[in-house]
């Protein structure tokens, strides 16, 4: 049944469109902030790192089709957020695209918000399938933000 939900096409478009914005961000706004604002990105930063830690580097997939012999990972930052890797990459580019005066770089972080929370909903329809305690762990973490969202 998971082969009849993951479809290549959107998952690789969903990645191509994430790639997209991050690689206009990186261009139109400058890479670290100042101030507070670097913070919160290193705060990002180490995130992202935890989650890469916890999830065991080559165990985890860019594209949001669970991998073949998957394990559901419900420690480290993934106690509290499903999806600890694309708060990361949100949270990185807030202060980029803010600290700008450029709409195009305002326009790419929307994008880029709403490409991973189509990313995040597709994935989470495949996960509901791989996993049968997957439904379980949705009631006890939420999506993005700990306690929130």
């Amino acid at each position: 049944m998971l082969q009849k939900l993951a479809h290549p096409f959107i998952s690789y478009t969903l990645v191509l469109g994430q790639f997209a914005c991050i690689f206009v961000l990186l261009i139109l706004a400058p890479l670290f902030s100042t101030s507070l604002w670097l913070l919160v990105q290193l705060s990002a930063i180490g995130l992202g790192l935890w989650a890469v830690a916890t999830m065991h580097l080559g165990r985890f997939n860019i594209v949001p089709d669970p991998m073949p012999n998957a394990q559901l990972v419900m420690k480290g930052p993934y106690r509290w957020i499903r999806h600890p890797m694309y708060s990361s990459l949100l949270v990185f580019f807030f202060p980029m695209a803010i600290q700008t005066q450029n709409p195009i770089t305002w326009l790419c972080y929307g994008l880029l918000l709403i490409d991973l929370l189509l990313k995040l909903h597709y994935e989470e329809r495949l996960l509901i399938q791989t996993f049968a305690n997957y439904p379980d762990y949705q009631t006890k973490s939420k999506k993005l933000i700990p306690y929130l969202f």
